[in-house]
């Protein structure tokens, strides 16, 4: 028990966390591709527009995805003032791709990811989300929020 109790606490003393800013150029996650290790933090930080964070299946563009890890940040409005920070612990290794869903943001290119693989890109992501209508998730799941300093 006091070995599993001292690599956990070794995880988390060496867990990185990871700023990505949600609508700092428009329609974009900045950066909108991340390498995490399990224990890592992802801090969405909202700094324009109206915006959120949903995880969603790379072969079903801007729908969120109904098993694995999942995560929804609910919708807010970012601004230079805004301290609200959602925080995602990763629990996984494997590719997570997420996206905006208010409005047509997913199909004009908001869209990021975790991990991506060789074959299932942030890009390929992009084209294959064009045209493609936004499914909302319900409410706010798979982080938590807090302030920011």
């Amino acid at each position: 028990m006091l070995l599993v109790q001292l690599l956990a606490l070794a995880a988390t003393a060496t867990a990185a966390s990871h700023r990505i800013d949600v609508g700092k150029s428009g329609f974009t996650f900045t950066p909108d591709s991340v390498t995490a290790a399990i224990g890592d933090t992802l801090e969405f930080y909202f700094v324009g527009g109206t915006h959120d964070a949903v995880t969603g299946d790379y072969g079903a563009p801007c729908t969120p995805n109904a098993s694995g890890e999942r995560f929804s940040s609910g919708v807010q409005t970012g601004s230079a003032t805004n301290k609200n920070v959602f925080k995602v612990t990763v629990n996984t290794t494997a590719p997570l791709y997420y996206y905006c869903s208010v409005g047509a943001h997913c199909a004009n290119g908001m869209v990021a990811a975790i991990n991506p693989s060789a074959d299932k890109t942030v890009t390929g992501l992009k084209t294959a989300a064009k045209g493609k209508t936004s499914a909302k998730p319900g409410g706010v799941y798979g982080g938590v929020y807090t302030t920011a300093p």
